[in-house]
């Protein structure tokens, strides 16, 4: 996962290494087209979510990218020190974050299909552990900066949290005894 976030913020390095506008120069609609077809690439490429979740994925960060950033943040995750990193970390936190529940959704669903190999059941834990993620991960991702503000990959702090392995038990047990709730 560590790879696919940093992947997220390095298309938004390499698509527009060179950009010198005016602070707050909206993301263009072109942009976040170039922006959403290289992170399907990419996707594709690390293969970790399959080819509808990596769709969902990159149309979410696209959407959040042009919401929450400006060409100049954009420009700032190739810079050095202070600078990227605030920019790093407004990615992480208004563009990855609030789609982390489908690249989580993947994670648990190959897992559970690697351990228990239940189509129903695993299809049922990770769509519920992907609404969870996506409930979680805004609350917990200012946390998880304030603790360690340099962190690349905050996936695996949410994932190994005490709330999220709870609530991972609590799922798995509801879903084997009715998968179809």
């Amino acid at each position: 996962m560590k790879k696919f976030l940093m992947m997220t913020a390095l298309l938004c390095v390499t698509t527009f290494p060179s950009l010198s506008h005016a602070a707050g120069t909206p993301i263009t609609d072109d942009i976040a087209k170039k922006y959403f077809d290289n992170c399907v690439a990419g996707a594709a490429k690390q293969g970790t979510m399959t080819p509808i979740t990596q769709q969902r994925y990159c149309a979410c960060t696209s959407l959040n990218m042009k919401k929450s950033m400006t060409q100049e943040d954009l420009a700032a995750l190739s810079a050095q020190g202070d600078v990227a990193r605030a920019a790093l970390n407004k990615v992480l936190t208004h563009v990855n974050g609030p789609c982390m529940q489908y690249p989580t959704h993947d994670l648990i669903n190959n897992k559970c299909m690697t351990d228990l190999k239940r189509a129903d059941i695993c299809s049922c834990v990770s769509t519920k552990m992907g609404n969870f993620m996506k409930d979680i991960s805004g609350r917990m991702m200012p946390q998880i900066l304030a603790k360690d503000p340099n962190v690349f990959d905050p996936m695996a702090p949410i994932l190994e949290s005490p709330e999220f392995v709870q609530k991972e038990r609590e799922i798995a047990l509801g879903c084997a005894t009715n998968p179809n709730n």
